[in-house]
Protein backbone atom coordinates (compact mmCIF):
# COMPACT_ATOMS: atom_id res chain seq x y z
CA UNK A 1 0.00 0.00 0.00
CA UNK A 2 0.95 3.68 -0.37
CA UNK A 3 -0.07 6.58 0.78
CA UNK A 4 -2.78 8.88 -1.38
CA UNK A 5 -1.85 12.40 -0.56
CA UNK A 6 -5.08 14.32 -2.44
CA UNK A 7 -5.50 18.08 -2.98
CA UNK A 8 -7.80 19.61 -0.26
CA UNK A 9 -10.72 21.14 -2.09
CA UNK A 10 -14.24 22.50 -0.84
CA UNK A 11 -16.84 21.96 -3.56
CA UNK A 12 -20.40 22.96 -4.56
CA UNK A 13 -22.19 21.06 -6.72
CA UNK A 14 -21.45 23.62 -9.85
CA UNK A 15 -17.94 22.32 -9.92
CA UNK A 16 -18.48 18.45 -9.98
CA UNK A 17 -18.16 18.40 -13.17
CA UNK A 18 -15.17 20.52 -13.46
CA UNK A 19 -13.63 18.53 -11.02
CA UNK A 20 -14.74 15.15 -12.45
CA UNK A 21 -12.95 16.28 -15.78
CA UNK A 22 -10.03 17.41 -13.58
CA UNK A 23 -9.57 13.48 -11.84
CA UNK A 24 -9.85 11.79 -15.37
CA UNK A 25 -7.50 14.00 -16.77
CA UNK A 26 -5.46 13.21 -13.71
CA UNK A 27 -5.82 9.49 -14.36
CA UNK A 28 -3.99 9.63 -17.31
CA UNK A 29 -0.94 10.76 -15.81
CA UNK A 30 1.85 8.08 -14.88
CA UNK A 31 1.02 7.64 -10.97
CA UNK A 32 -1.50 10.35 -10.17
CA UNK A 33 -3.50 10.47 -7.01
CA UNK A 34 -6.85 10.72 -7.12
CA UNK A 35 -8.44 14.23 -5.98
CA UNK A 36 -10.39 14.82 -3.28
CA UNK A 37 -14.20 16.96 -3.07
CA UNK A 38 -15.16 16.04 0.52
CA UNK A 39 -16.71 18.59 3.02
CA UNK A 40 -14.45 18.35 5.77
CA UNK A 41 -11.46 17.60 3.69
CA UNK A 42 -9.08 17.62 5.77
CA UNK A 43 -10.25 14.33 6.64
CA UNK A 44 -8.71 12.96 3.39
CA UNK A 45 -5.54 14.29 3.64
CA UNK A 46 -2.66 11.81 2.99
CA UNK A 47 -5.70 8.66 3.34
CA UNK A 48 -4.26 4.74 2.90
CA UNK A 49 -6.32 2.52 0.89
CA UNK A 50 -5.77 -1.21 0.13
CA UNK A 51 -4.61 -0.48 -3.50
CA UNK A 52 -2.49 2.82 -4.46
CA UNK A 53 -4.89 5.09 -6.44
CA UNK A 54 -7.58 2.60 -5.77
CA UNK A 55 -10.41 2.20 -3.37
CA UNK A 56 -11.97 -0.97 -3.79
CA UNK A 57 -16.02 -1.28 -2.00
CA UNK A 58 -17.05 -4.49 -0.75
CA UNK A 59 -21.08 -5.60 -1.38
CA UNK A 60 -22.69 -9.27 -1.46
CA UNK A 61 -23.14 -11.67 -4.45
CA UNK A 62 -26.18 -11.50 -5.15
CA UNK A 63 -27.18 -8.18 -4.68
CA UNK A 64 -31.07 -7.31 -4.92
CA UNK A 65 -32.55 -3.79 -6.12
CA UNK A 66 -33.51 -1.74 -5.13
CA UNK A 67 -29.58 -1.50 -3.82
CA UNK A 68 -27.96 -2.85 -6.81
CA UNK A 69 -29.53 -3.62 -10.54
CA UNK A 70 -28.93 -6.77 -12.33
CA UNK A 71 -26.40 -7.67 -9.66
CA UNK A 72 -24.11 -5.54 -10.98
CA UNK A 73 -22.48 -2.65 -8.65
CA UNK A 74 -20.35 -1.35 -11.04
CA UNK A 75 -23.37 -0.11 -13.00
CA UNK A 76 -23.92 3.01 -10.82
CA UNK A 77 -27.85 2.03 -10.72
CA UNK A 78 -29.57 1.19 -7.56
CA UNK A 79 -29.15 2.73 -3.94
CA UNK A 80 -25.95 1.20 -2.81
CA UNK A 81 -24.11 1.33 -5.63
CA UNK A 82 -24.70 4.94 -6.08
CA UNK A 83 -24.12 6.07 -2.94
CA UNK A 84 -20.57 4.08 -3.13
CA UNK A 85 -20.16 6.05 -6.39
CA UNK A 86 -21.32 9.11 -4.79
CA UNK A 87 -19.07 8.83 -1.79
CA UNK A 88 -15.92 7.70 -3.63
CA UNK A 89 -16.27 11.04 -5.69
CA UNK A 90 -16.68 12.83 -2.16
CA UNK A 91 -13.44 11.37 -1.27
CA UNK A 92 -11.33 11.86 -4.82
CA UNK A 93 -11.96 8.63 -6.40
CA UNK A 94 -13.94 8.84 -10.34
CA UNK A 95 -15.53 5.68 -11.06
CA UNK A 96 -12.61 4.24 -12.71
CA UNK A 97 -10.96 4.02 -9.85
CA UNK A 98 -13.15 1.83 -8.22
CA UNK A 99 -13.06 -1.73 -7.66
CA UNK A 100 -15.52 -4.32 -6.46
CA UNK A 101 -15.52 -7.30 -4.53
CA UNK A 102 -17.48 -10.10 -3.22
CA UNK A 103 -18.26 -11.61 0.51
CA UNK A 104 -21.11 -13.34 2.08
CA UNK A 105 -23.02 -10.63 4.34
CA UNK A 106 -21.81 -12.06 7.59
CA UNK A 107 -18.46 -12.31 6.23
CA UNK A 108 -18.33 -8.24 5.80
CA UNK A 109 -18.43 -7.33 9.26
CA UNK A 110 -16.75 -10.23 11.00
CA UNK A 111 -13.32 -9.91 12.95
CA UNK A 112 -10.50 -9.36 10.92
CA UNK A 113 -7.92 -8.01 7.83
CA UNK A 114 -9.98 -6.90 5.26
CA UNK A 115 -9.68 -7.34 1.16
CA UNK A 116 -11.69 -4.08 0.87
CA UNK A 117 -11.45 0.00 2.34
CA UNK A 118 -15.69 0.08 3.08
CA UNK A 119 -18.11 -2.17 2.44
CA UNK A 120 -21.58 -1.42 1.86
CA UNK A 121 -24.84 -3.88 2.17
CA UNK A 122 -27.35 -3.13 4.47
CA UNK A 123 -25.25 -3.48 6.94
CA UNK A 124 -26.90 -2.32 10.43
CA UNK A 125 -24.88 -0.60 13.57
CA UNK A 126 -24.60 -2.41 16.62
CA UNK A 127 -22.57 -2.59 19.66
CA UNK A 128 -21.80 -6.30 18.95
CA UNK A 129 -20.48 -5.49 15.13
CA UNK A 130 -18.77 -2.02 16.51
CA UNK A 131 -16.37 -4.18 18.61
CA UNK A 132 -14.92 -6.21 15.65
CA UNK A 133 -15.30 -3.44 12.87
CA UNK A 134 -15.61 0.15 11.92
CA UNK A 135 -18.81 1.76 10.82
CA UNK A 136 -19.29 5.26 8.95
CA UNK A 137 -21.70 7.44 9.98
CA UNK A 138 -25.65 6.61 9.25
CA UNK A 139 -26.30 6.56 5.26
CA UNK A 140 -29.63 5.37 5.99
CA UNK A 141 -31.74 4.42 8.21
CA UNK A 142 -34.68 1.09 7.60
CA UNK A 143 -37.91 -0.35 9.44
CA UNK A 144 -38.03 -4.33 9.35
CA UNK A 145 -41.29 -5.64 7.99
CA UNK A 146 -43.31 -8.64 7.49
CA UNK A 147 -43.62 -10.20 3.98
CA UNK A 148 -46.06 -12.66 3.59
CA UNK A 149 -47.62 -15.01 0.31
CA UNK A 150 -50.96 -13.32 -0.56
CA UNK A 151 -53.02 -16.48 -0.01
CA UNK A 152 -51.64 -16.77 3.87
CA UNK A 153 -54.01 -16.88 6.84
CA UNK A 154 -51.43 -13.92 8.22
CA UNK A 155 -52.15 -11.77 4.97
CA UNK A 156 -54.86 -9.95 6.54
CA UNK A 157 -52.59 -8.68 10.03
CA UNK A 158 -52.55 -5.43 11.44
CA UNK A 159 -50.91 -6.08 14.12
CA UNK A 160 -48.05 -7.37 16.26
CA UNK A 161 -50.77 -9.92 17.91
CA UNK A 162 -51.87 -10.98 14.73
CA UNK A 163 -48.68 -12.35 14.02
CA UNK A 164 -47.56 -14.66 17.06
CA UNK A 165 -48.86 -18.05 16.20
CA UNK A 166 -46.70 -17.50 12.55
CA UNK A 167 -43.52 -19.54 11.91
CA UNK A 168 -41.14 -16.32 11.18
CA UNK A 169 -38.02 -16.13 9.35
CA UNK A 170 -35.42 -13.96 9.12
CA UNK A 171 -32.28 -13.76 7.62
CA UNK A 172 -28.95 -14.65 9.74
CA UNK A 173 -26.66 -11.49 11.24
CA UNK A 174 -29.60 -8.98 11.04
CA UNK A 175 -31.84 -6.84 13.31
CA UNK A 176 -34.75 -8.66 12.58
CA UNK A 177 -34.60 -11.65 14.78
CA UNK A 178 -33.65 -9.88 18.04
CA UNK A 179 -36.75 -7.39 16.70
CA UNK A 180 -39.48 -9.77 16.13
CA UNK A 181 -38.63 -11.86 19.81
CA UNK A 182 -38.86 -8.36 21.40
CA UNK A 183 -42.42 -7.06 19.54
CA UNK A 184 -44.53 -10.06 18.60
CA UNK A 185 -43.04 -12.13 20.80
CA UNK A 186 -44.04 -15.59 18.39
CA UNK A 187 -44.97 -18.60 19.89
CA UNK A 188 -42.82 -20.56 17.52
CA UNK A 189 -39.07 -20.12 17.01
CA UNK A 190 -37.51 -18.09 14.46
CA UNK A 191 -36.11 -19.89 11.59
CA UNK A 192 -32.60 -18.23 10.88
CA UNK A 193 -31.38 -18.09 7.00
CA UNK A 194 -28.12 -17.59 5.63
CA UNK A 195 -29.34 -15.66 2.75
CA UNK A 196 -32.40 -13.59 1.01
CA UNK A 197 -32.82 -16.09 -1.15
CA UNK A 198 -33.07 -19.05 1.14
CA UNK A 199 -35.23 -17.15 3.46
CA UNK A 200 -37.87 -16.24 0.31
CA UNK A 201 -37.67 -19.89 -1.17
CA UNK A 202 -38.78 -20.99 2.49
CA UNK A 203 -41.45 -18.63 2.38
CA UNK A 204 -42.41 -19.84 -1.25
CA UNK A 205 -42.48 -23.49 -0.16
CA UNK A 206 -44.44 -22.82 2.54
CA UNK A 207 -41.79 -23.66 5.35
CA UNK A 208 -42.55 -20.54 7.48
CA UNK A 209 -45.04 -17.83 7.09
CA UNK A 210 -43.24 -14.68 7.39
CA UNK A 211 -40.34 -13.87 6.43
CA UNK A 212 -39.02 -10.15 8.37
CA UNK A 213 -36.54 -8.37 6.90
CA UNK A 214 -35.86 -4.51 5.79
CA UNK A 215 -38.68 -2.84 4.35
CA UNK A 216 -37.24 -2.16 1.02
CA UNK A 217 -36.34 -5.69 0.37
CA UNK A 218 -39.92 -6.49 1.38
CA UNK A 219 -41.25 -4.59 -1.17
CA UNK A 220 -39.29 -5.14 -3.98
CA UNK A 221 -40.13 -9.16 -3.21
CA UNK A 222 -43.72 -8.73 -2.56
CA UNK A 223 -43.95 -7.44 -6.22
CA UNK A 224 -40.93 -8.59 -8.53
CA UNK A 225 -40.15 -11.78 -6.69
CA UNK A 226 -42.88 -14.03 -5.70
CA UNK A 227 -46.75 -13.57 -5.11
CA UNK A 228 -46.50 -11.52 -1.39
CA UNK A 229 -47.50 -8.78 0.46
CA UNK A 230 -46.19 -7.10 2.98
CA UNK A 231 -48.83 -6.71 5.78
CA UNK A 232 -46.57 -3.96 7.78
CA UNK A 233 -43.25 -2.57 9.14
CA UNK A 234 -42.56 -3.42 12.82
CA UNK A 235 -42.28 -0.12 14.90
CA UNK A 236 -39.71 1.54 16.78
CA UNK A 237 -39.38 4.98 16.58
CA UNK A 238 -40.22 3.83 13.27
CA UNK A 239 -36.60 2.75 12.53
CA UNK A 240 -34.85 -0.96 12.90
CA UNK A 241 -32.11 -0.18 11.57
CA UNK A 242 -28.80 2.52 11.02
CA UNK A 243 -26.72 1.29 7.69
CA UNK A 244 -23.42 2.16 8.12
CA UNK A 245 -20.14 1.26 5.91
CA UNK A 246 -17.93 -0.48 7.21
CA UNK A 247 -14.41 -0.86 7.45
CA UNK A 248 -11.52 -2.72 9.07
CA UNK A 249 -11.50 -1.92 12.79
CA UNK A 250 -9.76 1.50 13.56
CA UNK A 251 -9.07 1.94 10.22
CA UNK A 252 -8.02 5.90 10.02
CA UNK A 253 -9.58 5.91 6.84
CA UNK A 254 -13.18 6.62 8.15
CA UNK A 255 -12.52 9.85 8.82
CA UNK A 256 -12.97 10.83 5.27
CA UNK A 257 -15.96 8.32 4.64
CA UNK A 258 -17.56 10.00 7.16
CA UNK A 259 -16.63 13.86 5.65
CA UNK A 260 -17.84 12.57 2.63
CA UNK A 261 -21.29 11.49 4.15
CA UNK A 262 -21.91 14.44 5.82
CA UNK A 263 -21.45 16.69 2.33
CA UNK A 264 -23.71 13.92 0.66
CA UNK A 265 -26.07 14.97 3.44
CA UNK A 266 -25.86 18.42 3.81
CA UNK A 267 -25.83 19.15 -0.01
CA UNK A 268 -28.88 16.63 -0.51
CA UNK A 269 -26.90 14.79 -3.00
CA UNK A 270 -28.19 11.45 -0.59
CA UNK A 271 -31.51 12.52 -0.21
CA UNK A 272 -31.77 13.00 -4.12
CA UNK A 273 -29.72 9.47 -4.54
CA UNK A 274 -32.28 8.29 -1.98
CA UNK A 275 -35.46 9.39 -3.76
CA UNK A 276 -34.49 8.10 -6.90
CA UNK A 277 -34.01 4.43 -5.93
CA UNK A 278 -36.22 4.54 -2.89
CA UNK A 279 -38.97 6.04 -2.75
CA UNK A 280 -41.43 3.28 -4.00
CA UNK A 281 -39.89 0.50 -1.38
CA UNK A 282 -40.62 2.42 1.62
CA UNK A 283 -44.53 2.80 2.20
CA UNK A 284 -46.28 0.47 4.20
CA UNK A 285 -48.36 0.85 7.56
CA UNK A 286 -46.82 0.12 11.49
CA UNK A 287 -48.08 -3.11 13.00
CA UNK A 288 -49.55 -2.06 16.12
Amino acid sequence: MRTVQPAVRAITGAVVALIAATSLAACAQKDASPTPAASGANACDNITTKQDGVLTVATSNPAYPPYVLHNDPTNGKGFESATAYAVAAQMGFDASQVEWTYAPFNKLFAPGEKDYDFAINQIGITPERERAVTFSDPYYEAANAALVMKDSPFSSATTLADLQDAKIGVQSATTAQPQVEAQIAPTQDVAVYQSTSDATHALENGQIDVFVTDLPTTLYLATVKIDGVVVGQLPGDEIADRWGLVLQKDNPLVGCVNASIKFLQESQELVKITDKWMRDYVDAPVLG
